[in-house]
């Protein structure tokens, strides 16, 4: 009999774990496929050993990212280079400063490669535009400021002040490339300020000059660069220095400003002094004259010769060259001499005849040195003064230049050098040897100069005796006065009335008229210098000459023209040294 289905025994629960494999009722499998990845299964290292992780990388994704970065990196560069302007120039670094004619000069290319550029470019000068008025040649536009002046395209291209020169090319989707070139035209020397010449100071003292400038020059002082602080500027000596101090500033553009200054040094403001040459000191009684006139105070300096006319070493000098010529006579021992008159309260000034030398010129021509001798068109020594020696050649003014030296080491305090010029006569009648382009007034200046710094080192002053016509016509003789001012201490002209011709200066009778002569010729000395610091000890004639006698009014009428016009200062000279006691007034006693 069949049971029915409700009556069938419940199987029993399965129990959780293992199933073996003759369990009856496993439990039915899904009919669907399960693609669920599994777990990844993870090898447990074995004791000790370290897990290792492994790196992957999809080569499919770095493959793209680097094309990308290609792709951009190349679509970069071609827009860099479609946008891009290439633009030369030639014959133009902006920012120049230039003078007028460099200015005019000026031809700027401007070369734009490109044909498309060259279409969209615009150039132009000051605003105003050039693509207009200029072609390309290729693909080159040819500025010419010069040309756009003459074509009144830029009337002011040459104007003073700043010019712009400026060129834009239009870009699709970009702003206009620009470029901008500009030149400055300066005619405008720049500023320098620096005095004419200082106060006077002690002869060993040091000192400072100092000036102005603008900050973007360069600076010179006699030729050597010299630094300054935005314009400002300060040169310290030792010692004051001798000759013309000349600076020089010049701007960017080229221009130059030249400024002379000068250090005068302290000087007796009162100088009463005669000419005593060495034959007449060793005069018993000539020298009893002159020692008379100091102690009654009316003389406190003798000028001295040291080398005369004649060419004549009047005193015991040990100089090779004047021993070996014969020139060397000793009436005197310097040094003695020199103490002498100190002990008494006098300077000495010595005086050199420099360049009147026919005791020189005559032995150097006898031994073949033609060349330190002036002569004339055919060769010959010029026969002027018996021989003039050439103040161009350097072996004259070492001679000379040693006896002056000489005489300070013995004491004596200035040294006033005389026939500091060429003989009279046109040029055209003397030859120079050495000369070459420049002029015999410089050659003289370029040796007061030289000895200047000599004499100026060992504290002793200089002075330069001057003919009375050279404020006038110094040209005649080789006598710069303004420039001889800058190298000596004083000047010393020899305005002797009996010297001058009628008219001359407006006074109709000179020597009859000793005052005004004096004054005027003077005066017009004074108006070449002034400024210059340079210091004035006139000659005084003395003596009698065509006619007219000079005694105590007619040289006291020289010596008071003088002071009115602030000279105290004056030397005597009578050849024969006798002087008037008379027209000299006793000086004050400190």
């Amino acid at each position: 009999m069949v049971r029915p289905l409700n009556d069938l025994p419940t199987p029993p629960a399965r129990r959780r774990g293992r199933r073996r494999r003759d369990d009856v009722f496993a439990p039915l499998r899904s009919p669907t496929l399960d693609f669920t990845p599994r777990g990844l299964r993870l090898d447990r290292p074995a004791r000790g050993q370290r897990l290792r992780p492994r790196r992957q990388l999809d080569l499919t994704i770095l493959f793209i990212a680097v094309g990308a970065l290609v792709l951009v990196t190349w679509m970069g560069v071609a827009f860099w280079r479609a946008t891009r302007v290439e633009v030369a120039i030639a014959g133009l670094e902006s920012g120049v400063q230039l003078q007028p004619d460099a200015a005019a000069d000026l031809a700027i290319e401007v070369t734009i490669p490109d044909g498309g550029d060259r279409y969209r470019a615009s150039l132009t000068l000051d605003g105003v535009e050039l693509t207009k008025a200029l072609d390309f040649e290729g693909d080159t536009m040819v500025v010419a400021p010069a040309h756009l002046v003459e074509a009144d395209v830029v009337e002011g291209a040459l104007d003073e002040g700043e010019h712009r020169l400026h060129l834009s090319v239009s870009r699709l989707f970009l702003p206009d490339s620009t470029f901008e070139w500009t030149y400055v035209v300066d005619s405008i020397a720049p500023r320098l300020g620096v005095p004419s010449a200082l106060d006077p100071v002690p002869v060993a003292e040091a000192v400072t000059v100092s000036g102005e400038t603008e900050p973007d020059v360069e600076l010179f002082l006699n030729g050597e660069p010299i630094e300054h602080d935005e314009g400002r500027f300060a040169v310290h000596f030792d010692h004051p220095p001798a000759g013309a101090l000349v600076f020089e500033a010049v701007d960017p553009a080229g221009n130059r400003t030249t400024a002379t200054s000068g250090v005068p040094v302290w000087y007796p403001d009162r100088v009463q002094g005669v000419h005593v040459s060495a034959a007449a000191w060793a005069n018993d009684e000539l020298r009893a004259g002159i020692l008379s006139l100091i102690e009654r105070g009316l003389v406190d300096t003798v000028e001295l010769d040291l080398k005369d006319e004649a060419g004549v070493v009047g005193y015991d000098s040990r100089v090779a060259v004047a021993r070996e010529i014969g020139a060397v006579r000793p009436e005197l021992d310097l040094a003695e001499t020199v103490a002498e008159l100190e002990s008494m309260g006098v300077r000495v000034i010595g005086r050199i005849v420099a360049f009147r030398d026919p005791i020189y010129a005559q032995a150097a021509w006898k031994a073949g040195r033609e060349d330190e001798v002036i002569q004339s068109p055919d060769g010959g020594m010029l026969g002027a003064y018996g021989g003039f020696t050439n103040y161009v050649h350097p072996a004259v003014r070492k001679y000379n230049l040693d006896l002056a030296l000489e005489a300070v080491d013995a004491g004596v305090n200035d040294i006033l050098w005389d026939y500091m010029r060429r003989p009279e006569g046109h040029p055209s009648t003397m030859v120079i040897p050495g000369l070459g382009e420049g002029t015999s007034s410089e050659a003289i200046v370029d040796f007061l100069a030289e000895a200047h710094e000599a004499l100026r080192v060992r504290g002793a002053y200089q002075g330069a005796s001057v003919f009375g016509i050279a404020a006038a016509a110094g040209d005649s003789i080789a006598q710069d006065i303004p420039a001889m001012a800058r190298v000596v201490d004083y000047l010393a002209p020899m305005i002797y009335p009996s010297h001058w011709g009628p008219g001359m200066y407006d006074v109709d009778s000179p020597i009859r008229q000793p005052y005004e002569i004096t004054k005027r010729s003077l005066a017009h000395f004074q108006k070449l210098t002034e400024g210059m610091g340079v210091r004035y000890v006139p000659w005084i004639q003395d003596f009698s000459l065509h006619g007219v006698r000079y005694g105590a009014a007619e040289v006291r009428a020289q010596i008071d023209a003088a002071a009115e016009l602030g000279l105290t200062g004056f030397i005597l000279w009578d050849p024969n040294v006798t002087y008037t006691a008379d027209a000299l007034t006793p000086i004050p006693r400190s």
